[in-house]
């Protein structure tokens, strides 16, 4: 009988100390003014803005297609407006804007593998991938925008609501974008792409699909001019 007393009353203290530890747990966080905490949020959204900025300077010296290279100048200049207003929300809280960048949310395969990748990848691939990139990064920032809207009304910050609205619409109409321009944009890139594909011996004229029209290994000419000596030779 005692033994089973003990087993209770240990029981009992690990019930307690677990308590204790979420108790602990929340007595921790240091607790901000409110001006504070969105001062924080805010900040970290910059963060984010800033790292895009230096991205899309780098993408637009890359990319080359030419109608991605204006939707991404005038996603820049975009960028550059989101973050003058965040600025502005921050310093009206009394808070100093940061000029960090964060990090921003890529696919990283492993390192082996991301290895034998590059050293087979074309330009083609190069602008596939970075395109693949940009879609995933503002979609994060769809993400995050929304997330911080509905934050900022709890907290009833009123003037941060336009500013998070218009910025959550800039990022999905980019989001938007992207989605819908991808298939043609990798439909032009492609050509590049299959020159680099060695065909098993005999399919070199395999009909390959290109911006829509079936192409093979004898154009049209070719082939009524092959179909003519047939014709004289029978």
């Amino acid at each position: 009988m005692a033994r089973k007393r003990s087993s209770k009353s240990t029981k009992g203290k690990g019930q307690k100390k677990t308590r204790r530890a979420k108790n602990s747990g929340r007595q921790n966080a240091k607790r901000l003014t409110l001006e504070e905490k969105l001062a924080q949020y805010f900040n970290e959204a910059l963060s984010f803005e800033n790292a895009a900025v230096s991205r899309l300077q780098s993408r637009i010296k890359e990319v080359q297609l030419e109608d991605v290279k204006q939707q991404l100048q005038q996603h820049l200049e975009v960028t550059r407006e989101q973050q003058n207003r965040l600025k502005q929300l921050i310093t009206n809280l009394g808070a100093r804007p940061i000029h960090d960048s964060g990090q921003l949310p890529i696919l990283v395969p492993p390192r082996t593998l991301a290895n034998t990748l590059k050293k087979s990848m074309t330009s083609a691939e190069r602008q596939i991938k970075s395109a693949k990139e940009d879609l995933i990064i503002e979609n994060a920032e769809v993400t995050m925008y929304d997330t911080l809207l509905q934050v900022a009304q709890l907290m009833n910050a009123g003037d941060a609501v336009p500013v998070l609205n218009q910025n959550l619409a800039e990022e999905r109409a980019m989001a938007d974008w992207i989605r819908a321009n991808t298939p043609a944009m990798i439909t032009q890139l492609y050509p590049e792409i299959q020159s680099s594909i060695v065909l098993p011996e005999g399919e070199e004229g395999r009909e390959v699909v290109t911006e829509g029209a079936v192409t093979g290994g004898l154009s049209a000419t070719e082939e009524n001019e092959s179909l003519g000596a047939t014709a004289t030779e029978a």
